[in-house]
């Protein structure tokens, strides 16, 4: 690489203190926040409790607070260490929400004026309605759970049941669901097989709310002085939920979670809108198995949503310094979590997604990218090229995002994100990124390297180093094009990588 000039390196430098396309702006703290809407400046209220800190920020809901604070210890049970390790997953939405052609949004049958605005609300009854279509028929889990294996994916979550009820599995408890509609054609046994098949850890998303089940008494609008039924029709008052109606509840799902953990022995429990009965009682049925957070009893990891939830100054203080393990979960796919037949055949370009696995991995978390499998129980097309994409990545790049112990200054003093083994650093790039115009820099490189490579080809990359300031980029030859890049520095024998590596495994 030629000379970089003085102009460049401060270029590159001033970049690391703004706001670059894809990557938000941050200091390297929680400490701030400046409202995209308003342009204002927003601190966080920290609290502090039994020596933790929870930061509530005031733009957000206290349920998209939640899925950020893990209030338990962890698991200790040895074999459920597995999950920090894993770091990639593969979450399914897929449902009878899935057949409703208007929407794969889950959430359109409640009533807010935007979505009514928007030409998004469709009554919840509608969306029932779709189990009478709803038949997988070509269905194959096998090849799903192969595929995904072949991409890198280390565990797969599938949705047993949503809010809406509609239970995958053949339930003795279930009011709608594959008994009621398909013969008893149980959906979620082939999938455990396909994973276990596979070697893929076995998750369920399950949903402690069930608008099937209360369908009578609950209100369907957001609006608490407005009434509307499962029909979508506005009333002045719906019944009132009798008193047994509760502990009834209670049961009906502590029942349904006790009949998927003892017929399917799952090691995940993906809970959303509680766990369905207690962590305790979970552990009772499969002791080793990883329960996330959304629950009031909490959980063994952080469920950031979307990957604006994952950003550093959301994750890197209150999760990471927490000492909580953490996962962000987010769709890669056009429209919403389950399949949306409008948008849903786009798939998001490979090197994003392979960005913010490195993104998550660089701060120790996992990535759990959704999918929303079509209603006939197929992959899109754009999801067998990510897969291929993946695949071929995997097969020279695999060890800059499983196997590592450690994550570099991303973004307080590096422009890309930074994975660790000992003293092997990898840097993941996009297309756009290491480039001449664009290179990489380290601030405060903690010493020179004993080497600098592609880990694709294993091709040297010139770089400079001066004054603690690592810089370098990949000729234009060897870029990879349409996934990241990683280039791999190794430092010698006398440097100590104990600073760098994961505190919260």
């Amino acid at each position: 690489m030629k000379h970089l000039s003085k102009i460049l390196l401060a270029s590159v430098a001033v970049s690391l203190n703004a706001q670059q396309s894809g990557q938000q702006h941050v200091d390297g703290s929680a400490d701030a926040y400046t409202d995209r809407q308003t342009g204002k400046v927003v601190v966080p209220d920290i609290q502090l409790k039994d020596g933790k800190h929870y930061y509530h920020w005031p733009m957000w809901n206290e349920s998209k607070n939640q899925k950020l604070q893990v209030r338990r210890e962890r698991t200790t049970h040895p074999d459920a260490q597995w999950w920090p390790h894993a770091g990639f997953g593969i979450f399914m939405h897929w449902g009878i929400v899935s057949e409703f052609e208007p929407t794969g949004e889950a959430w359109a049958g409640r009533w807010t004026p935007s979505r009514e605005t928007r030409g998004e609300f469709h009554p919840q009854q509608a969306i029932w309605d779709a189990a009478e279509t709803f038949n997988p028929v070509n269905y194959d889990p096998e090849k799903w759970m192969a595929g995904a294996k072949r991409a890198g994916f280390k565990y797969a979550v599938i949705t047993t049941k949503h809010h809406d009820g509609y239970a995958l599995w053949d339930s003795d408890w279930a009011l709608i669901g594959v008994r009621q509609y398909l013969d008893g054609n149980c959906l979620i046994d082939p999938f455990v097989t396909a994973c276990r098949n596979n070697d893929l850890k076995v998750g369920f998303y399950y949903s402690g709310m069930d608008w099937f089940f209360d369908r009578d008494y609950m209100n369907f609008s957001f609006d608490p002085n407005k009434q509307m039924n499962f029909k979508g029709e506005w009333v002045d008052s719906l019944p009132k939920r009798p008193h047994k109606r509760w502990p009834a509840y209670q049961e009906y799902n502590a029942r349904q979670v006790e009949e998927l953990i003892t017929r399917f022995d799952p090691d995940i429990w993906w809970g959303d809108g509680g766990h369905g009965m207690t962590v305790e009682a979970i552990r009772e049925l499969r002791p080793g198995i990883v329960c996330n957070n959304r629950d009031p009893d909490s959980g063994d990891h952080a469920t950031a949503e979307g990957f604006y939830m994952s950003q550093p100054h959301f994750i890197k203080k209150p999760v990471v310094e927490n000492g909580w393990w953490w996962e962000v979960n987010s769709i890669i796919q056009g429209g919403s979590w389950h399949y949306d037949v409008r948008h849903g055949e786009t798939i998001y370009p490979s090197d994003a997604v392979l960005m913010e696995l490195a993104k998550a991995r660089c701060m120790g978390g996992n990535f759990l990218a959704n999918i929303g499998p079509r209603p006939d129980g197929t992959y899109q097309d754009e999801v067998w090229r990510l897969f291929d994409d993946l695949e071929a990545w995997m097969k020279t790049n695999e060890e800059s995002v499983f196997g590592i112990n450690g994550g570099g200054p991303w973004p307080e003093h590096c422009n890309v994100p930074i994975t660790i083994k000992d003293r092997t650093w990898y840097f993941h790039a996009k297309s756009t990124e290491a480039t001449q115009s664009n290179p990489v820099l380290l601030m405060e490189c903690p010493r020179k390297p004993v080497s600098v490579s592609l880990l694709r080809t294993g091709d040297p990359i010139a770089y400079e180093y001066t004054n603690g300031k690592l810089i370098f980029a990949i000729p234009d030859t060897l870029k990879a094009g349409k996934v990241t890049d990683v280039v791999t520095v190794e430092f010698g024998p006398e440097f100590d990588p104990e600073p760098y590596l994961f505190k919260h495994w």
